[in-house]
């Protein structure tokens, strides 16, 4: 019989393995975008590169994203019944796992949501492709954080503790907030996110399609597309 345990390591290698190439994708199709707007700087090589890059490198990006924010929950689930429920809580590491996985399947949802929302065209929007891309990095900061703590508490130590070394992080210190900065923080966010949908809502935000047309009267960008030949622009 196969241990719970054994489950969620399998389960947090997919999801690791998966978001990791999102992110990736991701980056690999801003550097893309930002090559084949100032073509007339590089190498057509080059360009050419990057166009073909950003076609397959987009739709692997989403894919992947859908697919390790699934295996993120698949990974909490199985994390829940990897260790007794009533050690769970007291360990400052395992609390910490616990938030910091929480934050990371709102951001990765964000990222899946926002591609979800403006598809491919979010590209053509240099703007929302920088909101985009910024989300991502946050995201997997996080999700990397995550795995360090696991790495910690399964082996004692994590691949990234230069990094953390390096910015001055311990991430085995207690990150839960007081009840009452939790609850505010927690508020704060809930209004904001109230204020927003019904700025949007009155502004007909909602029934906005990102495309050539939204966004290029200021900005010369392209929407990813998957080909072959190089796009004549």
């Amino acid at each position: 019989m196969v241990s719970m345990t054994s489950l969620h390591s399998l389960t947090a290698e997919i999801h690791g393995g998966m978001l990791t190439l999102a992110f990736a994708c991701i980056l690999a199709v801003a550097v893309s975008q930002i090559v084949v707007a100032y073509k007339n700087r590089f190498p057509a090589s080059l360009v050419d590169l990057a166009v073909k890059v950003r076609g397959y490198a987009e739709a692997t990006g989403y894919v992947a994203a859908v697919g390790g924010l699934i295996g993120l929950f698949l990974s909490t689930w199985t994390g829940m019944y990897a260790w007794p429920q009533e050690d769970l809580l007291l360990s400052e590491e395992v609390r910490n796992k616990i938030t910091l996985t929480v934050f990371s399947m709102a951001l990765w949802s964000m990222v899946v949501f926002i591609r979800f929302r403006f598809g491919r065209g979010l590209w053509t929007c240099p703007a929302m492709a920088f909101v985009y891309t910024l989300v991502a990095f946050a995201a997997m900061g996080v999700t990397g954080a995550t795995g360090s703590i696991g790495a910690h508490l399964t082996k004692g130590e994590s691949l990234m503790d230069p990094l953390w070394d390096t910015l001055r992080v311990e991430i085995t210190e207690s990150y839960v907030l007081e009840p009452r900065v939790a609850t505010a923080i927690a508020l704060a966010a809930a209004v904001g996110l109230m204020l927003s949908l019904a700025y949007g809502k009155r502004k007909g935000l909602f029934d906005v399609k990102l495309g050539p047309e939204t966004c290029q009267r200021f900005f010369r960008w392209d929407e990813p597309t998957i080909h072959t030949d190089r796009r004549k622009d």
